[in-house]
């Protein structure tokens, strides 16, 4: 059984990473640890999300998380991979990431970190899509309180060998919450695939369509969705930092025209969650 589910692990991707509060939980650490240069960060929330890309039915799960952050420039995550920055400067960093994409279960209500009730008729008979080992690269800039990213990975082993990638333009805005300085980070976003990634994802093929009463349906790549991400960081000592985020995503093109989205889903995608971090 997977651990957690695509969407779910997409979610991660919401979560603020302006540079504003990544400083304040590094200079945070850093006053408490002076001198140390690894520091690890215990994670537990709430997620709200659908239970597929594509799914109409929001579902709520458990999102735990460990990370780990090795000088300011290599990140490891259980959920989110392996990160490292490559290059860095004030403004520009460019680097490469190794991360895993935990697939789709076509019975999402035997999902292990579910805590709501999910139709578990919803995509049975399309099969399960396998975990796959991901390898990519990013490039950010930041200018002021703007962040623009770009990232671009590409499955290598496992379920999908597709290409998939996110474009993201960030406004960090420091805001006083709690009587805590904090940061909301909010800005659009856009996902687009190639045929390979959006076909593993969005086809039906004929014994699909006879197993599961969906319409046959072949996918191409291309902009997959675009919507509006944010976030709210609020550091509540200097070990603890409460962080919420909301999404809205529009799928678009094949993506949006499948099938599975048509007939079992829906083409607007909404999550929504609440974590606490602890980092020492």
């Amino acid at each position: 059984m997977k651990p957690i589910t695509t969407i779910t692990a997409t979610m991660l991707a919401i979560l603020p990473v302006s540079v504003f509060a990544q400083d304040a939980a590094e200079n945070a650490a850093e006053d408490t640890f002076a001198g140390h240069g690894i520091f690890f960060t215990v994670s537990g929330g709430l997620v709200s999300a659908p239970s597929f890309l594509g799914s109409g039915e929001a579902s709520v799960y458990a999102l735990p998380n460990i990370s780990v952050a090795i000088g300011d420039r290599l990140n490891v995550s259980l959920l989110d991979g392996v990160s490292y920055d490559v290059y860095k400067d004030d403004n520009l960093s460019a680097g490469a990431t190794l991360t895993y994409d935990f697939g789709r279960e076509d019975t999402p209500s035997e999902h292990a970190l579910l805590l709501s009730s999910v139709p578990n008729s919803e995509i049975a008979g399309l099969g399960d899509i396998e975990e796959t080992a991901v390898v990519g690269g990013y490039i950010e800039y930041i200018y002021g309180n703007m962040q623009a990213t770009l990232e671009i990975r590409k499955g290598v082993d496992g379920g999908h060998d597709g290409i998939v990638g996110d474009v993201d333009v960030t406004y960090n805005a420091p805001v006083e919450i709690f009587g805590k300085q904090s940061v909301i980070s909010f800005g659009p976003t856009a996902s687009f695939s190639d045929d390979s990634y959006a076909s593993t994802f969005f086809d039906v093929s004929a014994a699909q369509s006879a197993a599961s009463g969906i319409s046959e349906y072949d996918a191409d790549g291309g902009l997959m969705s675009y919507g509006l991400h944010a976030s709210a960081y609020v550091p509540l000592n200097q070990n603890v930092a409460l962080v919420g985020f909301a999404a809205f995503d529009q799928l678009t093109g094949d993506v949006a025209e499948s099938s599975i989205v048509q007939e079992r889903g829906a083409e607007e995608q909404v999550t929504a969650g609440l974590i606490l971090n602890y980092t020492f």
